[in-house]
């Protein structure tokens, strides 16, 4: 046992053994101990605390970035669909096969005004 122990001890007159100063340093050790783990859990509460309130910008930050990344992800223009080379393909085969037909249909009647013009000069 450290002797400064000894000295701060209250003087009874009595000579005091090792084992009364055991007694005495009992007590106030459990209080010691039970207020020891209040602390931790203080300071682990604290610390927890503070450091949520500075990671809570870098999140916002962090989720800001994902929404604007998710954004660019997506097509510029939703109304048009995405679709593959083939599709593509067959799309422009269907488009120039109804362009050949109108063309057909106006060069018919341009055929048949131009018969017209001829049975009128004939007669």
């Amino acid at each position: 046992m450290d002797t400064t122990d000894e000295q701060n001890l209250p003087d009874t007159g009595e000579p005091t053994s090792s084992s009364d100063t055991d007694q005495q340093n009992v007590a106030p050790l459990s209080d010691i101990l039970s207020r020891e783990d209040e602390i931790i859990q203080y300071i682990k509460d604290k610390a927890t605390k503070e450091t949520l309130k500075s990671l809570a910008p870098l999140l916002e930050k962090l989720e800001e970035a994902v929404k604007q990344q998710q954004q660019e992800n997506l097509p510029q223009n939703p109304a048009i669909p995405v679709i593959n080379y083939d599709e593509q393909l067959k799309n422009l085969q269907e488009i120039s096969q109804e362009k050949m037909k109108a063309k057909e249909m106006k060069v018919a009647e341009r055929l048949g005004k131009l018969q017209a013009k001829l049975a009128n000069i004939r007669k």
